[in-house]
């Protein structure tokens, strides 16, 4: 029965216009009982939902870091010495490591910078080759779309590993 008495407490203030300005879901205690959390978890939701939809889709701040931690990992890739192609095994890595470290998903940033740095890899350790009349356009694309792949798979597990990491055990 409190409960009731609650919930049409809270409706009787939104509707007088007396809000505190108080957002719910910022100061949600874990005392409260189930019935109260409940109806608040959905309004939380609601306005955790909305907050996080109005941020930006591109942060040119984010794509600089993707690029630093995908050329990082391509030049360590590119130490190993014999084996073939292991800068985008780098590129793959360097993904992993910029999902793991970032706090929001950046896929979009995460698969420019992969994209980018490995289609110009390709391109700039080819250039006596295109020189000679290899066709540097194409080459640029094979490359780039397949780092840009390897770098979006790393940044997917990178994500995933955090999400584990930081999930309350129950």
């Amino acid at each position: 029965m409190a409960e009731r008495t609650e919930e049409r407490t809270r409706d009787a203030d939104a509707q007088s216009g007396s809000d505190l300005g108080v957002d719910v879901g910022v100061t949600e205690s874990a005392e409260t009982d189930v019935a109260v959390g409940e109806s608040r978890g959905a309004e939380s939701s609601v306005t955790d939902s909305t907050t996080k939809d109005s941020g930006s889709y591109f942060s040119l701040r984010a794509l600089l870091f993707a690029f630093g931690a995908v050329v990082g990992g391509m030049v360590l890739g590119g130490l190993i010495p014999i084996i073939p192609a292991t800068e985008l095994l780098g590129t793959l890595l360097g993904g992993f490591v910029y999902g793991l470290l970032a706090s929001e998903r950046r896929y979009l940033e995460t698969g420019l910078a992969g994209g980018i740095s490995g289609g110009a890899m390709a391109f700039l350790s080819l250039v006596p080759q295109i020189a000679a009349g290899l066709n540097g356009t194409r080459l640029f694309a094979i490359a780039g779309g397949v780092s840009l792949v390897l770098a979006l798979v790393g940044h997917y597990f990178g994500r995933d590993l955090r999400s584990g990491l930081t999930k309350d055990i129950e």
